[in-house]
């Protein structure tokens, strides 16, 4: 009796123990089909040469995704609203971003 309780509190703390020491996302256990998806923000992108662009971006500042080169300049993705990437743009060039409301869909 007092083997079979070993034998389990050894099994339940290495467990622990190799849950606890990986990048285990437990989320997935309770909801394991949804996708994670970040939240796209719709904005108007005006640059500093008064060109403007509307799109959708993830972040309001540099996204991690994005790649930011020597000198300053950036390369950072617009997305249509499935979240394809459909631009690239140079945050050393945006003059502002307004935020726009979401489209409505028909």
């Amino acid at each position: 009796m007092v083997r079979k309780k070993t034998r389990w509190v050894m099994l339940l703390l290495l467990m622990g123990l190799m849950v606890s020491g990986c990048q285990f996302d437990a989320s997935q256990l309770i909801r394991p089909n949804e996708e994670v998806q970040d939240k796209l923000i719709r904005v108007e992108i005006v640059f500093t040469d008064d060109k403007t662009l509307v799109g959708y971006v993830k972040q309001l500042a540099i996204d991690p995704e994005s790649k930011v080169y020597v000198g300053g300049s950036s390369a950072n993705y617009l997305y249509d609203v499935e979240g394809n990437v459909v631009g690239v743009f140079n945050y050393q060039r945006v003059l502002y971003m307004n935020i726009l409301p979401a489209e409505v869909e028909p």
